[in-house]
């Protein structure tokens, strides 16, 4: 990254690198992370164990700036999105989403702003990208919304493609997990792709964090039309890549939104058990948020139903899982910065009745 003096975009390790190159010890950083990130101290003058000297340091060769709240929209079911404005004035969205009945509170942070993998049933997809978010702005989704403390859950499911952003997913995840930063379990922290295949055996490899699939399709030829990126890693190499787990508790998550006419057939759900079969894997099962300026449509509810009947039949564990805040434009697929929905910048996709055929037939 190309430093620009915010501390708070720095991960750990590069804060540690920052702050050696200046002849300080690392336990700064450590007392660094805790004041930011445990204590949401930003003002240098008040946090109370660094020296003078240290303290002046950091006013006169660095600053502490966070993402704002720029707006807030309250959904009927609680879920509350948050419109967050970086420090160069490009804005993303983040989803509070709580879940009284269960004790827990996830927050769904975005990586990008923007997002360049043109899925074509995702609203985000259709904005323009403009940057990546560094590691503390990703991080610091959670430390900017009111009642922080309550966050027991992440997902890394909002703007953006993560491995598309990697290292600064990781240096995120780093300043998420961190004793001395927020200190959330790896086992609460949840990081979605599309398919990055590379970057997802790294993953894999290098975190501990929990990893989840958008899968969508039984087939290439079905996903080709909906994520472009299949043509690069189709199926077999993205499937391939989770059989190599050794790990046997290993258990990914596919997302599998449901769309009617192009995804949601009985013939699709048994192709989709055969596809899967010998992965550790739950399938959760979404129904499509459907959106004005994207002409796919949301799937029956018998069909649905008839479609998780064939995967439970076959032994999968599978949910349908509700999506929160539909009302606000805060679930699944729907989330674009708001300024993008409002000015000429924001393009809505270029659907053609011929290719929604095509994606019905499966051709």
């Amino acid at each position: 990254m190309n430093f620009n003096g915010n501390l708070a975009l720095l991960g750990p390790k590069a804060l540690e690198s920052w702050l050696a190159e200046r002849g300080h010890p690392r336990f700064r950083a450590r007392q660094l992370l805790r004041w930011i990130w445990k204590e949401g101290v930003l003002d240098p003058d008040a946090m109370s164990n660094l020296s003078k000297d240290f303290r002046h340091l950091l006013k006169t060769d660095a600053r502490i700036v966070l993402p704002k709240i720029l707006h807030a929209q309250e959904s009927e079911d609680g879920t509350i999105k948050y419109l967050l404005q970086l420090e160069d004035g490009k804005t993303v969205e983040t989803v509070w989403i709580p879940r009284e009945d269960q004790g827990r509170v996830t927050v769904c942070v975005s990586t990008q702003v923007g997002c360049k993998m043109g899925c074509t049933f995702c609203l985000t997809a259709q904005q323009r990208v403009e940057r990546d978010l560094e590691a503390g702005e990703i991080a610091g989704q959670l430390l900017a919304l009111p009642n922080r403390k309550k966050i027991t859950n992440v997902v890394l499911m909002g703007m953006g493609e993560p491995f598309d952003n990697y290292d600064n997913v990781m240096g995120a995840l780093d300043l998420m997990t961190d004793g001395e930063a927020l200190f959330l379990g790896t086992r609460r922290i949840t990081v979605s792709t599309s398919g990055l295949v590379p970057a997802m055996r790294r993953f894999l490899s290098e975190s501990k964090c929990r990893l989840a699939v958008s899968l969508n399709a039984p087939n290439d030829e079905i996903r080709n039309l909906i994520m472009p990126i299949n043509k690069a890693y189709p199926l077999a190499d993205l499937l391939g890549a989770l059989r190599e787990v050794k790990d046997k508790r290993f258990l990914v998550t596919f997302e599998y939104i449901l769309i009617r006419d192009v995804n949601d057939r009985p013939e699709h759900a048994r192709e989709l058990v055969k596809l899967v079969k010998g992965i550790p894997c739950k399938m959760n099962l979404l129904l499509y948020n459907e959106n004005p300026q994207i002409p796919f449509k949301r799937p029956e509810w018998e069909r649905v139903d008839a479609f998780q009947k064939i995967l439970n039949d076959s032994g999968m564990l599978s949910f349908i899982r509700t999506s929160r805040g539909r009302d606000i434009s805060a679930a699944c697929g729907q989330l674009a910065s708001e300024h993008k929905r409002r000015d000429n910048s924001f393009k809505p996709p270029r659907l053609s009745p011929t290719l929604l055929e095509g994606v019905a037939a499966g051709e």
